[in-house]
């Protein structure tokens, strides 16, 4: 079934995607789109494809946990335990139902807003740009983010491996709750690289 946004322009659904976000997040992903397109254009892939796979990343990041849970129910996402104790992590999954649903992207895609912030085993080139246009977008500051600007201009695989590495000591430093899936795409990085 068409949606009402599948029928509009490239640029209308691109405008629909940026009037859903503000502030901060408006402005990161923006951000994201452009870091995204520049990565596809280094390591080979559609920068279209990935430039509207990185405007849609975070279109439910600023839900509250209660929307987030509805969204859950009504796209049939089972949340693990991990993502109901750390709810916001389950804005990649739901931000992929959207994608879906309303914006009429295919599964690669959504695939990849869903593993964003977790990544996973087995990624796609297109989940890796995904997951590091977040981490490395021009309006990212935090410490050790220039290490993984340099690292991506030569390796998709070493920049990732820094960014789960930096995540993990984060979450560790932080006594978080460390989901599976990102042990899973640190492991298979290492194992590929």
């Amino acid at each position: 079934m068409m949606t009402t946004e599948s029928k509009m322009t490239g640029e209308e659904v691109r405008q629909s995607i940026l009037s859903r976000l503000s502030g901060y997040r408006y402005t990161h992903t923006l951000g994201c789109e452009r870091a995204a397109r520049q990565l596809a254009l280094r390591f080979g892939y559609d920068p279209e494809r990935a430039g509207f796979a990185a405007l849609l990343h975070d279109i439910t990041k600023r839900l509250s946990k209660e929307e987030q849970l509805y969204l859950c129910e009504k796209y049939d996402i089972i949340p693990c335990d991990i993502e109901m104790q750390e709810w916001k992590m389950l804005h990649g999954r739901t931000a992929a139902a959207i994608a879906a649903t309303e914006y009429g992207a295919d599964r690669e895609i959504c695939d990849a807003i869903a593993c964003h912030t977790t990544g996973r085993a087995n990624m796609t080139l297109l989940d890796e740009i995904i997951y590091l246009a977040d981490y490395i977008e021009d309006t990212r500051d935090f410490d050790g983010v220039e290490r993984a600007r340099e690292l991506a201009q030569e390796s998709l695989e070493k920049a990732l491996l820094y960014c789960f590495d930096s995540s993990l000591k984060d979450l560790l430093a932080r006594n978080k709750l460390i989901h599976a899936d990102t042990v899973a795409a640190r492991n298979w990085i290492l194992e590929n690289l």
